[in-house]
């Protein structure tokens, strides 16, 4: 078992052709390239960075399929939003159906770390259920100031250059 509750490549490309099966479409070459090339991601990425990845494999396809290929996978739930600094659109591979998720944002570098908590899910859907609410979704995003660059002068969070 491995700490990172991301989808394995295949069972991501696998929910994406039943994704698209059950809205009467097919998993075409452009989504498929694109679909693979996002299964591959370990970061968070943004929609143009995704485009110069894809356009690698087929410079023909548009920044118009990435978006719209983007907008199915978070609406078939394999790719969760961000919002990031100046509300800037990232994207992530969602987690494991089962798992809570949530990501920090370094206010000083824009870094997305990645934080999973299987407690959450049982915290916050207890608390829910207090409420009179069943959990459909959770989804946690902090927005932090890096300690290190008060303290060094350098954000310890930064990523390599």
């Amino acid at each position: 078992m491995t700490d990172d509750p991301a989808l394995p490549c295949d069972v991501f490309l696998a929910k994406a052709l039943s994704y698209w099966r059950e809205k009467g479409g097919r998993m075409t070459v452009v989504r498929e390239v694109i679909s693979k090339t996002v299964s591959h991601a370990d970061v968070a990425f943004v929609a143009e960075e995704l485009w110069v990845n894809v356009r690698k494999l087929d410079p023909a396809i548009s920044m118009a399929s990435i978006y719209r290929t983007l907008a199915d996978l978070v609406d078939a739930g394999l790719v969760q939003e961000i919002h990031g600094q100046r509300d800037q659109r990232s994207f992530v591979k969602a987690v494991a159906d089962e798992a809570a998720s949530g990501h920090l944002i370094c206010k000083d570098c824009h870094r997305i770390v990645p934080l999973h908590d299987d407690c959450l899910a049982l915290r916050e859907g207890a608390k829910l259920r207090s409420l009179g609410f069943a959990t459909a979704g959770m989804r946690l995003q902090i927005e932090a100031a890096c300690e290190s660059l008060k303290r060094c002068g350098t954000c310890e969070n930064a990523p390599e250059p």
